[in-house]
């Protein structure tokens, strides 16, 4: 035990395993395509295409089109380094979620082979191997679990990795500044573990729950610093926490969304049972994965069925308080391994205490909130196994082993559920998890593949299941649009623009009901009530581009490209970072007459965008209008570079070519272009 334990608690040893673990159990997910919210977070989000956007990032939180607050412009950074590295390729985003949560159970080894030695009693020499045996098989088991399918797998889940990353981070840091002699290097490391706690706040609120988990061991467990020294530290967090507090106030008050009046104490308490339990038996045993648990109904106790049919909420609850004794009691009972067992079980309560219920969230259980706290979860089933006699200890290990593997593969199954939005959404529904989200969100994908009856049946479910959920109703509207349905879609668009200002309080993105509604009284030649829908709307959502862009292309439609400028212009000006404004209002002045404005115009969207080459494109488009081959070609060549398989880069290099006098080259690019065309087929 003991040479076993010294090997792998080497340092290289635990990374490569670290590494390893991570990439075999969620290889599955690296062919994965974008799933829910990585659709707004690494395609329609404008702020991660470009470094110009590195303190931009700061003034924003990270939806835009949200009622949420949540502030991760580190988040936004890592999406920065991706697309650079990896473009739009999401296997890239993928993997960089993989190596995060690796690298974060390589530190959290690193971090527990420290903290065990001061947590465990009478640790002799021969007992710190098995001390370090214990930390690798707690990060291995915490890497491979299952239940954080969610901050892995998923792309837009990597906040919660980040954070631990950079808090983990910090926490080695301000050790490494307890044991360095050398003045110089304790001042830079203590620099360092500050400027990484501020990273980590800036990954997600979670952080401040891994700086309470500090404290905790600082002021519960570390007998080792005296007093004033903790008070240093102290002042110290509490600095970093004032910088954290002033960015997290740059994005300015956002209006929270009207939601019902809170539960009545007891049935948050009751709720936190449930909590607990449904946690408590995943950490065991994660059969059935899903996102956004439901471990509640209004309608449970009307009539015995219906309570048999829900009685698992019942037995949830048992769980949890039976959790919450067990707790107790073995943290109450002295002997060997006691520390460790208070101490994970107060780190549990601690992380879980935010997602428990007891205050309001925008789901009761959800699996990546489970992230941190898991790892207290462990800690104190290893101060249980700790108190074991030898040969419970071994028998322990060889089950951690056992049970490292059959996680794994939990883990690598349940990753093949976030291959594409589709298979997420269907494997979800099929696994009890048909929230009206859900829902809607297979509908999208349906919508978004022109598969409208699909769409529509799926709406239709939503509606007779959850027929407050007033969100599905427009988007049926929109979907029978779509299908030509003209009365039946208005039916429904003019109801919800009836309730527009009600509905836009309570749920995120409803402004679709007014422009689909606006399409269709565009497609009646009713352009004056057009124009009057769209003003309305763009008093509720004077932030949402998509209302501006379809403003100025009927002002253009109706009067001229010049009288539609200055609508797009005071949006781009207001928004300096949004790529696709500044396009359009280089394409408005390029048709209006005005050249050197839209270039103008268009050289600024270029900077926003280090991949796109449409704004290039324009640039070269205009010169060559005006006269200028050369410079056009120049343009184009550069806008290649940027975007080399699109064959309308080969056909607008042909017409300039052409210009030139080069014909043969003009002739090689279209038959370029040709060949890009038929690969393209053959690829669908």
């Amino acid at each position: 035990m003991v040479k076993a334990g010294q090997w792998v608690s080497r340092p290289l040893v635990s990374l490569v395993a670290c590494i390893l673990a991570g990439l075999l159990v969620y290889a599955p997910a690296l062919n994965g395509s974008p799933v829910w919210d990585d659709f707004y977070l690494i395609r329609e989000n404008p702020l991660f295409r470009s470094p110009v956007f590195g303190l931009e990032v700061f003034r924003h939180f990270l939806f835009f089109d949200s009622f949420s607050t949540y502030y991760r412009p580190v988040q936004n950074w890592s999406y920065m380094l991706d697309y650079w590295v990896w473009g739009g390729n999401p296997m890239g985003y993928h993997l960089t979620n993989i190596l995060v949560h690796s690298l974060s159970g390589f530190l959290l080894f690193l971090l527990l082979r420290h903290l065990l030695l001061g947590l465990v009693a009478r640790v002799g020499d021969k007992e710190r191997p098995e001390m370090g045996a214990i930390a690798v098989l707690v990060a291995i088991v915490w890497v491979v679990h299952p239940i954080h399918n969610a901050a892995v797998a998923y792309i837009s889940g990597r906040a919660d990795s980040l954070a631990a990353l950079f808090a983990l981070g910090a926490w080695l840091l301000y050790l490494k500044t307890l044991c360095s002699s050398n003045r110089w290097l304790k001042i830079a490391s203590g620099i360092s573990a500050c400027g990484s706690l501020l990273v980590a706040l800036c990954c997600k609120e979670i952080a401040l729950i891994w700086l309470a988990l500090f404290l905790l061991h600082l002021f519960g467990f570390d007998r080792a610093r005296r007093w004033k020294e903790k008070w240093v530290i102290v002042a110290c967090v509490a600095g970093v926490f004032g910088i954290y507090a002033a960015l997290h106030a740059l994005p300015g008050y956002r209006a929270p969304m009207q939601d019902g009046p809170p539960a009545a104490w007891d049935a948050r308490v009751l709720l936190m049972l449930r909590a607990l339990g449904d946690y408590t038996g995943l950490m065991f045993y994660p059969g059935q994965l899903y996102m956004e648990r439901s471990i509640s109904s209004p309608a449970i106790y009307r009539t015995i069925a219906i309570w048999r049919e829900h009685s698992r909420y019942e037995y949830l609850s048992i769980v949890g308080l039976l959790a919450g004794l067990a707790a107790l009691y073995f943290s109450a009972k002295a002997g060997r391994g006691q520390r460790l067992r208070i101490f994970g079980a107060a780190w549990f309560a601690i992380a879980f205490l935010p997602i428990s219920n007891l205050f309001p969230l925008n789901a009761e259980v959800a699996e990546h909130w489970i992230y941190l706290a898991s790892i207290g979860f462990l800690l104190f089933l290893a101060g249980s196994v700790i108190a074991l006699p030898e040969r419970g200890r071994l028998a322990c290990a060889a089950l951690a082993v056992l049970a490292v593997v059959g996680l794994g593969a939990r883990t690598a199954v349940r990753s093949g559920d976030w291959l594409n939005a589709e298979t997420f959404c269907i494997r979800t529904i099929a696994a009890g998890g048909a929230s009206p989200r859900i829902l809607t969100a297979l509908a999208s994908v349906y919508d978004q593949r022109g598969d409208y009856q699909k769409q529509e049946a799926v709406l239709r479910q939503t509606i007779e299941q959850y027929p407050e959920f007033l969100p599905a109703r427009m988007n049926l509207g929109i979907c029978l649009s779509r299908q030509g349905r003209i009365a039946e879609a208005e039916a429904l668009l003019g109801a919800s623009q009836v309730k527009a200002d009600e509905v836009s309080r309570q749920y995120p993105r409803t402004w679709p009901a007014a422009l689909h509604l606006v399409q269709i009284r565009r497609e009646a030649q009713q352009t004056d009530e057009a124009f009057a829908i769209l003003h309305e709307a763009r008093v509720r959502f004077p932030e949402i581009w998509q209302l501006v862009k379809y403003e100025s292309d009927l002002i253009r439609e109706t009067t001229s490209p010049a009288a539609a400028i200055p609508t797009v212009a005071r949006f781009a000006k207001a928004h300096w970072w949004y790529f696709d404004a500044w396009v359009t209002l280089g394409a408005l002045r390029g048709a209006a007459g005005e050249s050197d404005a839209a270039i103008a115009a268009l050289h600024h969207a270029s900077r926003l965008d280090i991949y796109d080459g449409r704004a290039l494109n324009g640039i070269a488009q205009i010169e060559s209008e005006r006269g200028r081959p050369a410079v056009a070609l120049a343009v184009q060549l550069e806008a290649m570079a940027r975007d080399p398989d699109q064959p309308g880069q080969y056909v607008a290099l042909a017409g300039i070519l052409e210009k030139l006098g080069r014909k043969e080259e003009a002739n090689a690019a279209l038959r370029k272009a040709q060949s890009l065309v038929a690969e393209a087929r053959r690829s669908s």
